[in-house]
């Protein structure tokens, strides 16, 4: 029976987890974003167009990518849940279109004021998760339409939010995938935990096979005894910052 890695052993595999998740993600989240909101106001020929992500405390809202009017003034401004249409729409699960802003109680003036763009009409779509859970907001803003708005515009809109929730997803399950992975391994302290642990995370991981092999490897060698820990843990320790630099 082998022995589980020292507390230090453990705890680098989980940073290591932590790095190696962003470091081998096939895409940047907010290179993605960025272009989608890009597209989109293009799509649309809108004055602007952002995205709005549901954070982990899952009463506020973040503007996380913009383009158009007023984008630098509005990436990073939080507001609640509920708040604006942005906060509405995350808040209801629906789309939304309103031509009237400035009559819809809704709005979040302040907000738009704050950005010195008001618009007049605005699209908005929840993007949600493969778990039904709303993650966010796309919002456009003065979108033309050559035969006036219609329910074609917020169909066309959910369907690129649709593919807009996919990449979100898609970032986070590589995000977690290297601390899932590594956690489990670290805990695991025998050879049937370590087992059972490996068999988990290599259903979990598909694709990412090499993460299990490391994983395996570096609890091999921490649990070979003292030397092997340190020897482990000065390896995870270099391979860890090196991961963190390609974030």
């Amino acid at each position: 029976m082998t022995t589980s890695p020292s507390p230090e052993v453990a705890s680098l595999m989980v940073a290591l987890g932590d790095a190696l998740g962003s470091a081998t993600r096939p895409t940047s989240l907010d290179t993605e974003l960025s272009k989608a909101v890009a597209g989109v106001r293009t799509l649309f020929s809108a004055a602007a167009c952002s995205c709005a992500r549901v954070q982990p405390d899952g009463a506020t809202l973040k503007f996380v990518a913009a383009d158009g009017a007023g984008a630098d003034s509005i990436l990073g401004v939080e507001m609640a849940l509920g708040r604006g249409i942005a906060g509405w729409v995350a808040m209801s699960g629906q789309p939304m279109l309103t031509s009237e802003v400035a009559q819809d109680s809704r709005f979040a003036r302040d907000i738009a004021e704050s950005t010195n763009y008001i618009p007049e009409t605005i699209l908005a779509a929840p993007l949600v998760d493969e778990d039904g859970e709303v993650v966010g907001v796309l919002e456009v803003l003065d979108p033309q339409s050559r035969g006036g708005h219609s329910g074609h515009d917020l169909d066309t809109l959910g369907v690129i939010a649709a593919q807009v929730a996919s990449i979100i997803r898609l970032c986070e399950v590589y995000d977690a995938l290297g601390d899932t992975l590594l956690r489990g391994l670290a805990k695991s302290g025998s050879t049937d935990d370590f087992a059972g642990a490996l068999a988990e995370v290599s259903d979990a991981a598909e694709g990412r096979q090499e993460l299990v092999a490391l994983a395996k490897a570096f609890h091999e060698l921490s649990s070979t005894g003292p030397a092997g820990a340190a020897l482990a843990a000065r390896v995870l320790t270099d391979v860890a910052a090196f991961a963190r630099t390609r974030r």
